[in-house]
C-alpha cells in the first residue's frame, strides 16, 4: 500500500489568504489536494512504484474529460443548475490551481493526482498515543498512559481496481489489524479475495 496522507504528519497548508474565496475552502478537500501533491511528487516518478502507477488511468482528454467535473471548462461547470455544487467544483479547481503554483508543479498533473486520491484512496482511522506528549511515570517506575489522538491515514492499494462495484461483486476486500492491539499499524494487511 502507498501511504499518501497521515494526519499526524500532515503538511502545513500554504497560506492562501490572498486568494478571494479561499476562506470558505474545505480543509478536507484541501487535504485531498496535498495528498495528490504527495502522490505526484513521491510516487509517480519512483521506479519501485512505476508498475502500479502505470496501471492507473491516464489524464483524461477529449471526451474522457467528462468523467468528472474537475476537468470540465469553467463555462460548462457554470451551466450546472445547482449553485452549491457549482461553487464546490469551482473552489476545488481553484485549490488545485493555487497549490500547483505554490509548489511548482503542473496544474493538470496535480488535478489528475488529486482525482486519483479522491477516487481510489482508502482511509483508516486509529486512536494512537499522542506523539506530541512525553511518556510520564509515576514514582519513576509506573508508566502513566499518554493521551490518545485520532490518526487518519490515506492509502492507495495497487490493483484494487480489479474489484468491481457490481451488485454481485467479483472480489471482496479484507482489512486485518494487529491482533494484539486491535489497531491498524505496520503489521496490518489489505487482502483482495476473488469470489468467483
Amino acid at each position: 500500500a502507498l501511504l499518501v496522507g497521515d494526519s499526524l504528519s500532515a503538511p502545513v497548508f500554504d497560506d492562501f489568504s490572498h486568494v478571494p474565496g479561499s476562506d470558505g475552502w474545505s480543509d478536507d478537500e484541501l487535504d485531498d489536494v496535498y495528498q495528490g501533491l504527495n502522490f505526484l511528487q513521491y510516487f509517480t516518478n519512483s521506479m519501485d512504484d512505476a508498475p502500479y502507477v502505470n496501471t492507473l488511468p491516464q489524464k483524461p482528454s477529449g471526451d474522457e474529460a467528462g468523467l468528472t467535473p474537475d476537468f470540465w471548462p469553467t463555462e460548462s461547470i457554470e451551466d450546472i443548475e445547482i449553485p452549491s455544487y457549482v461553487n464546490q467544483i469551482l473552489a476545488r479547481k481553484r485549490m488545485v490551481e493555487e497549490v500547483a503554483k505554490k509548489n511548482n508543479v503542473g496544474e493538470d498533473d496535480l488535478r489528475w493526482a488529486t482525482w486519483m486520491i479522491r477516487s481510489r484512496r482508502f482511509t483508516t482511522w486509529n486512536m494512537v498515543r499522542d506523539p506530541n506528549t512525553e511518556e510520564e511515570t509515576l514514582f519513576g517506575a509506573f508508566p502513566i498512559r499518554r493521551r490518545n489522538v485520532e490518526q487518519v491515514q490515506g492509502f492507495l492499494l495497487p490493483l484494487i481496481d480489479m474489484a468491481n462495484h457490481a451488485h454481485n461483486p467479483n472480489a471482496v476486500l479484507k482489512i486485518s489489524v494487529n491482533r494484539w492491539t486491535r489497531e491498524f499499524d505496520d503489521t496490518s494487511t489489505f487482502a483482495l479475495r476473488a469470489t468467483r
